[in-house]
């Protein structure tokens, strides 16, 4: 049995490319130990396409996944 846990943040804006976002979720969730949260946080007004990635995994698992909405773009810092 396994005893590990860790969480994951990840922070996205509206740059991003929804095809790597979604790749680097899908990656997370395949990984050999599972993680127990995935914190997203929304960096400013996101595409429909970036939100439409979010909410499928949150539909798909809405226990694992954590989305925190900042209402403008603040940079990673």
């Amino acid at each position: 049995m396994n005893n590990i846990k860790y969480s994951v943040l990840m922070s996205v804006y509206h740059r991003e490319k929804p095809g790597f976002f979604d790749e680097s979720i899908n990656s997370m969730l395949n990984q050999t130990i599972k993680p127990d949260e995935i914190v997203i946080v929304k960096d400013g007004p996101l595409t429909p396409e970036l939100d439409r990635v979010i909410d499928k995994y949150v539909a798909q698992d809405p226990e694992l996944f954590t989305v925190v909405p900042l209402e403008k773009n603040l940079g990673l810092g």
